[in-house]
C-alpha cells in the first residue's frame, strides 16, 4: 500500500511538472510569436512609408506633366497669303495714283471686293466715301452713292471727279465681264453740284 501511494504520488508530480513545463513552452512560445510579429508589422509600415515616399521622388508624374505643359512650344501662325490687286486712288493735288493692294488669296475678284477695296485705301488717305451699293447689269457695273456724303457733297468738282475716275478704272482694269461703269445717287439718276447724268447712263467705258 505504501508503494502504491508513492507511486501515485510520483506520477501525479511527474504530471504537474510536465503540465508546468508545457505551460511555459506555450507561454515563452506565444510570447515569442507575438514578438516576431510586431517586429514584421513594424517592418512592414516602416517599409510603406519608404514605398510612399520613394513613389513621390521617383514619379513626379505631376510635376513632369506641369513641366511638359510649360515646355510645349506653341504653333506657328502662318501668315495668309495675298494676291495683289492693281486699283487707283486719288493724291493730294486730286491726281490719280495707281497702288498695289494685296486682298486674301481666296477672295473671288467680285466688283464689290474692288469698290471696297479702292474705299479703304481711299480713308487711309482721309478721303471718306459714301457707296450704298454695288450691283452689276449686263456688263455694267453700277454704284451707288449716299447723297449727304463725298463724292455727292462737301467736294470740290475735280476731287468728285477724280474719285469717280479712281473707282470707274480700277473696276474696269481688274473685271473682264464688266466693260461699263454707270454712277447713281441712292438709287436714283447721278446729281451733285458739279455732274449730272442719266439713270442709266454710262460714265466710263473701256
Amino acid at each position: 500500500m505504501k508503494l502504491y501511494n508513492k507511486k501515485l504520488a510520483l506520477t501525479i508530480a511527474f504530471f504537474c511538472l510536465l503540465v508546468l513545463t508545457g505551460c511555459s513552452k506555450v507561454k515563452l512560445t506565444t510570447y515569442k510569436d507575438n514578438d516576431e510579429a510586431n517586429k514584421i508589422e513594424k517592418n512592414n509600415d516602416s517599409k510603406e512609408i519608404d514605398d510612399s515616399n520613394t513613389d513621390s521622388i521617383d514619379n513626379p508624374s505631376d510635376d513632369e506633366d506641369l513641366l511638359d505643359s510649360n515646355d510645349k512650344t506653341p504653333s506657328i501662325i502662318q501668315p495668309s497669303k495675298n494676291i495683289e490687286l492693281l486699283i487707283y486712288v486719288v493724291n493730294s493735288s486730286s491726281d490719280l495714283d495707281p497702288i498695289t493692294a494685296l486682298v486674301p488669296a481666296d477672295s473671288e475678284i467680285t466688283p464689290e471686293l474692288i469698290v471696297d477695296t479702292v474705299v479703304d485705301s481711299m480713308a487711309d488717305r482721309s478721303i471718306v466715301i459714301g457707296i450704298e451699293s454695288v450691283t452689276t447689269q449686263d456688263d455694267a457695273v453700277i454704284v451707288s452713292f449716299y447723297a449727304d456724303q463725298p463724292p455727292i457733297s462737301n467736294v470740290g468738282s475735280s476731287l468728285e471727279e477724280s474719285i469717280l475716275n479712281a473707282i470707274a478704272q480700277s473696276l474696269t482694269d481688274n473685271l473682264d465681264d464688266y466693260s461699263k461703269v454707270i454712277y447713281r445717287v441712292e438709287g436714283g439718276p447721278y446729281a451733285s453740284g458739279h455732274i449730272e447724268l442719266g439713270l442709266d447712263e454710262v460714265y466710263h467705258e473701256d
